[in-house]
């Protein structure tokens, strides 16, 4: 829903959900503000609070009718039991189709400016368990907390590239981007007159040959990077989304 200059992709995100049975893979479209997990539930006819396993996020640069470029940005998610059916179902043509994502949704009914973003973030680690942290800095939303490594997907990047290069430009250090750990999304009503909804990816990220963590964007949303011990983290405080993040690792700051 973000205003794209001209010529750019325009920006979808659908929702899957593997399953045991035939169709293996269920697929549908995620609306402004809604959770893909929620999506994907639905998708089953599942309970709400049914669980589910986040597989995999797989990009795709297509074509609408007309010759329009689209990103569209596949969020696979399986329930209890269907998780090993996906690697054989990952070749198969994925619904809704780009022809079928081409008709521009509605915008919110609130009277607020709609922004619209898809991110990846890193829980990012090294071979002694130490954790990579970076400092948002003044003038952005969360001025003064530690933050994981990451940010917006740019109109035609992939997930994991996006992450492997906002990684090196926030801390100076080299990942190897591994499994994807969960998917969420997060909405901010009123920020400035506008409706903020994100979709955010979690993957995990060894740095192999660790170094001294240091910024190398300039200008840029980031003050600082650190690495800190795992007893460390418990006395920081964090940003949204890496008290989200590092809940899977079972770490937590403070607000």
């Amino acid at each position: 829903m973000t205003a794209a200059s001209p010529g750019a992709p325009g920006r979808r995100v659908t929702a899957h959900l593997v399953t045991a049975g035939a169709p293996a893979v269920l697929g549908g479209r995620v609306l402004f503000g809604q959770d893909p997990a929620d999506v994907a539930r639905g998708l089953g006819g599942l309970a709400p609070d049914a669980p589910l396993r986040a597989l995999d996020v797989l990009t795709e640069l297509a074509s609408a009718p007309g010759g329009a470029p689209l990103h569209i940005d596949r969020v696979v998610f399986a329930g209890v039991g269907a998780e090993a059916s996906w690697p054989s179902a990952a070749g198969a043509g994925l619904r809704p189709s780009p022809a079928e994502l081409a008709v521009e949704e509605a915008a919110p009914e609130n009277g607020l400016t709609p922004l619209r973003r898809f991110a990846s973030y890193g829980i990012v680690t090294d071979p002694d368990g130490n954790v990579l942290l970076s400092l948002i800095a003044e003038g952005f939303p969360g001025a003064g907390t530690w933050h994981l490594p990451g940010g917006g997907v740019d109109a035609g990047e992939d997930v994991r590239a996006a992450l492997r290069r906002e990684v090196v430009e926030e801390t100076g250090q080299d990942g190897l981007v591994g499994e994807l750990v969960t998917v969420s999304s997060h909405r901010r009503e009123g920020s400035g007159g506008h409706d903020i909804y994100a979709v955010w990816a979690f993957f995990r990220v060894l740095v192999r040959d660790p170094g001294p963590a240091r910024v190398l964007e300039e200008n840029g949303s980031t003050a600082d990077a650190r690495w800190f011990a795992p007893g460390e983290v418990a006395g920081l405080r964090l940003s949204t989304t890496a008290r989200r993040g590092l809940a899977y690792l079972g770490l937590s700051g403070t607000v």
